[in-house]
């Protein structure tokens, strides 16, 4: 290889390599009215408090809200009543479950969530991983509601013992009903 060609794939490399240094950092450039604002991830981030979730608030508007969801383990199923939102996955690894059904979620992916449907979180990533979230109409951080996860998507109980099978029934004699 001659000293040119291989200046020019030095060149080359140092380029694509500062090319995926700055992606790791992306640019927040928002318009709201006061003019147009500009912030990076990193310093979005280090906004967020402790603890296994932390929403923090960018803009608003009449219409909809901005927020950075920082979310170091998982969040607690819930919906909200009355607030559509979108999640853009900036940085980070996880799985959404989305009225039970889980998908897989890295830096770049988009998911929807109707008001209403019971949503959460998961992070499986090694660090934190953060979410620009947008809600329509603005979020004013009362309208999350605990959602427990229905008894027929979690793990089965094991089956308990019992004398029915002793005399060779295949089911398990329904519980009876307590007085209070």
């Amino acid at each position: 290889m001659s000293k040119d060609r291989m200046w020019l794939v030095v060149i080359a490399a140092v380029w694509l390599a500062g090319c995926a240094a700055g992606s790791a950092n992306p640019r927040f450039n928002l318009r709201y009215e006061k003019g147009m604002e500009a912030t990076d991830l990193d310093a979005l981030v280090r906004r967020a408090g402790p603890g296994p979730v932390s929403v923090i608030a960018v803009r608003r508007t009449e219409w909809v809200s901005h927020h950075l969801a920082v979310v170091r383990d998982a969040e607690a199923p819930n919906y909200h009543r009355f607030h559509d939102l979108t999640v853009v996955v900036m940085r980070g690894d996880g799985v959404i479950d989305i009225d039970g059904k889980r998908y897989a979620m890295r830096s770049g992916d988009v998911v929807h969530v109707q008001r209403g449907v019971r949503h959460f979180f998961r992070n499986t990533g090694s660090g934190p991983a953060a979410s620009f979230v947008t809600f329509s109409p603005p979020f004013d951080g009362r309208d999350t509601v605990t959602a427990e996860i229905p008894a027929t998507e979690q793990a089965p109980e094991p089956p308990r013992k019992s004398w029915w099978r002793f005399w060779g029934r295949s089911s398990v004699p329904p519980a009876s009903p307590t007085s209070d």
